[in-house]
């Protein structure tokens, strides 16, 4: 079930722009659901490649992954641009706000199996994360290859909703018509 934005719609981006956040994100959070049927969240570098969000774990596994053989289905979070700020204008003598961009999208997880596929995922990591190390991420691969698991995310939901003042100089969305109501005193 995928829920609409019921606050503020407004600040809903495209989903291009979603996609873009995606893309640019730094880290996501994966939101899992353990044994009990309570939520589990983990901090994961990650790296897309259309709608699928690769990750890499230990090939032991894990708490996230013994969640994922009861239940593939999973929330990925990408925040970006945080901006904490203060503003006076006009029409407000001043209000504590922050800048953002951010994604939640749905889908199912799932282990890769396929080699190459595993060694194109890593590599893209080590690029995303260390591209200095370009020449030294070959051998890496290979001594690791053994003791990791690649899991693709096949998303099937995407949304997301930027606050104003959102800027990384990578194109990330801004959305103005909020700085204007602000001036204008509405919410």
């Amino acid at each position: 079930m995928h829920h609409p934005m019921k606050q503020l719609p407004e600040r809903a981006i495209s989903e291009d722009e979603a996609r873009e956040i995606l893309d640019l994100g730094e880290y996501c959070v994966v939101a899992t659901t353990d044994e009990d049927g309570h939520p589990y969240c983990t901090p994961l570098s990650y790296v897309m490649d259309g709608d699928t969000l690769y990750i890499h774990t230990g090939a032991a596994g894990g708490q996230k992954t013994e969640d994922w053989a009861r239940d593939p289905r999973v929330c990925v979070t990408v925040a970006m641009d945080m901006q904490p700020s203060y503003f006076q204008t006009a029409n407000n003598p001043g209000f504590f706000t922050t800048g953002y961009a951010s994604v939640i999208a749905t889908g199912a997880a799932h282990r890769v199996e396929d080699v190459a596929t595993i060694r194109r995922v890593l590599a893209n990591l080590c690029l995303k994360y260390s591209p200095e190390f370009k020449r030294e991420i070959g051998g890496a691969i290979q001594r690791e290859l053994s003791v990791t698991a690649v899991w693709a995310i096949e998303l099937d939901h995407i949304s997301g909703k930027a606050g104003r003042r959102v800027r990384n100089g990578k194109g990330a969305v801004s959305h103005p018509a909020e700085a204007d109501k602000a001036d204008a005193g509405q919410k």
